[in-house]
């Protein structure tokens, strides 16, 4: 699925701001320059580094601070050359002032007077004399080096090896060994620790084999079959220590921690570690009474039987990957002559408006560029292309065939085909818009209640929505011709399986029955027939059914990515 993000925004101008950072210069420039020079020549060099050294308007400040009276000079000085020397004759009256500097250099006749607090840091120097007076401690220091002496002692470790022996003498005299004593002793309390673990004895045989969750949500049951009540749910990721398996190894026992364990179904998890050393479990449930379902297996449906041409009408559009030239393609099955013919590189998510006369699609870099990835509608014969909203997947017409929803993100979003009137709708995923109403279904998390929803096309409110179904894996709804009715796939019994709901959530029916995936849903242009993706038999293929489930026929085989529940597929006359 492409994620609406940036290319979303790309259909809102950007527009740059620019700062513009302007120096602006005063007359202090010259002023702090000509300053500098009468500072060198009155001997006051550092000063005049200080001021040639600043920016203008620092050197302004230290102009005020330094020789306020020079302002008015200073601010004759581009009105007309002579006036600058008096400027220099001023600038010799403050050469006294230089002669005042030099009178402070008293106060550096002073600063010898520190000098003598020099002569006084000596005197730390008898401190430092009394230093040695700490050379008798260190007389005492000796005593250690005794000890130093003792140093060589731990040097060979053997030799001191045998003061622990004393030690042992000293832990004879004290409790302290029996207290080290004890310190075994937890370690005897550590060997209980194991023995949880040797109370879960498959677990302690196979302490190593854990199963990992490998499907986004996973049914856990209380029995190695879908006839079993579920007793909890895990997410992909999720890893389970193995207790034990049933006779024929499809369902596995795990343990969950807390004292509970409870069965997952094989081919939704990955093994992690050997297989063939798992036992099989103890006291495996009985299986309620099904009409018919053997333990720990599902119904199967009958084999598919190949369908013949001119049985069923209509075209079905569906798209396909191209393992070998690594890339999707868009196909087009004619029931009336069980041919297909490829319409288009790059192109996915396809949906037809009602009267058959627009196709969106999802359009990759490798079809339009990179730059122009997103949703475009096509005429009913794939010409005049053109693209409705850069990004953006999974669009679905209006009744009208003049707007689309389309995800955006983890957001639905409704759109004129025609690219304006771009509205957030609510949270969610899968829209799919009824044929007859403004109303979309959707999938979404409400309240941490998850499953298909109901919103209408122009509410203002994200959150007026009615809620259909309860399943957290519930997705891809597709609505019949006449809009009573709701296919869509959930993984609520093990494994994708399609359902039916009315369209007001009631009336539940499974519609397939197998271990493999079944997905992608979509109905008949005459409501008829229920078109299907599945792997059963080992490969992706098209299947349809009957919407009592009956009929099962193949229509041809389609390979798909794993990430193949993001795909559309549809069927027009």
């Amino acid at each position: 699925m492409i994620i609406l993000s940036n290319n979303l925004l790309r259909t809102i101008p950007q527009k740059g701001l620019t700062l513009l950072t302007i120096r602006k210069h005063s007359t202090w420039g010259s002023i702090s320059a000509i300053l500098a020079f009468v500072l060198i020549v009155a001997g006051c060099v550092p000063t005049a580094r200080l001021l040639v050294g600043v920016g203008a308007e620092q050197a302004s400040q230290q102009a005020d601070l330094l020789a306020t009276p020079m302002m008015e000079p200073a601010t004759q000085i581009p009105t007309e050359e002579p006036t600058e020397e008096p400027t220099a004759t001023n600038t010799s009256t403050p050469a006294p002032t230089p002669t005042n500097t030099a009178t402070t250099a008293p106060t550096a006749t002073n600063t010898p007077t520190t000098a003598p607090t020099a002569t006084n840091t000596p005197t730390p120097e008898p401190t430092a004399t009394n230093t040695p007076t700490p050379e008798p401690t260190a007389t005492n220091t000796p005593m250690p080096e005794p000890t130093a002496t003792n140093t060589p002692m731990p040097e060979p470790t053997a030799t001191n090896t045998p003061m622990p022996e004393p030690t042992a003498t000293n832990t004879a005299t004290t409790a302290p060994t029996a207290t080290n004593t004890p310190m075994p002793e937890p370690t005897a309390t550590n060997t209980p620790m194991p023995e949880p673990t040797a109370t879960a004895t498959p677990m302690l045989e196979a302490e190593a084999i854990r199963v990992r969750v490998v499907q986004t949500s996973v049914n856990l049951r209380g029995g190695p079959g879908t006839t079993f009540p579920i007793v909890g749910n895990a997410v992909a990721g999720a890893e389970f220590p193995i207790l034990g398996r049933n006779e024929a190894g499809d369902w596995y026992l795990i343990d969950r921690g807390a004292g509970l364990s409870s069965w997952i179904f094989a081919q939704l998890v990955t093994v992690l570690g050997d297989v063939s050393t798992i036992p099989v479990a103890d006291d495996i449930p009985v299986a309620p009474s099904t009409g018919g379902q053997q333990t720990g297996t599902v119904a199967t449906q009958p084999a598919a039987q190949p369908i013949a041409p001119g049985t069923v009408s209509g075209r079905l559009l569906y798209s396909l990957a191209n393992m070998d030239a690594d890339r999707w393609e868009l196909w087009e099955y004619n029931f009336a002559t069980g041919s297909s013919n490829k319409v288009a590189d790059w192109r996915t998510e396809v949906d037809i408006s009602k009267d058959g006369n627009q196709i969106a699609y999802y359009a990759w870099a490798g079809d339009v560029g990179a730059q122009n990835e997103g949703i475009w509608i096509m005429d009913g014969n794939f010409a005049n292309n053109r693209e409705v909203i850069g990004g953006g997947a999974y669009p679905s017409f209006s009744p009208g065939g003049d707007r689309l929803s389309f995800n955006g993100g983890a957001d639905i979003y409704v759109i004129n085909t025609d690219g304006k009137g771009l509205r957030r709708l609510t949270r969610g995923e899968y829209g799919s818009w009824s044929p007859v109403n403004d109303e979309i279904v959707h999938r979404a998390c409400v309240g941490g209640g998850c499953g298909l929803y109901a919103i209408n096309a122009n509410s203002e409110d994200a959150n007026a929505k009615r809620r259909l179904t309860e399943g957290g894996s519930d997705g891809q709804p597709a609505w019949s011709p006449e809009g009573s009715q709701i296919a869509y796939i959930s993984q609520e019994d093990g494994n994708f399986e399609v359902y039916i709901i009315n369209a007001d959530g009631s009336g539940k029916v499974r519609l397939t029955n197998d271990l493999a995936s079944d997905g992608l849903p979509v109905w008949s242009p005459d409501g008829q027939w229920i078109a299907f993706r599945s792997d059963r038999g080992g490969n992706w293929a098209i299947y349809i059914v009957r919407p009592d489930g009956s009929n099962l026929r193949k229509v041809t085989d389609a390979n798909v990515l794993d990430r193949w529940f993001f795909e559309k597929m549809d069927w027009r006359r």
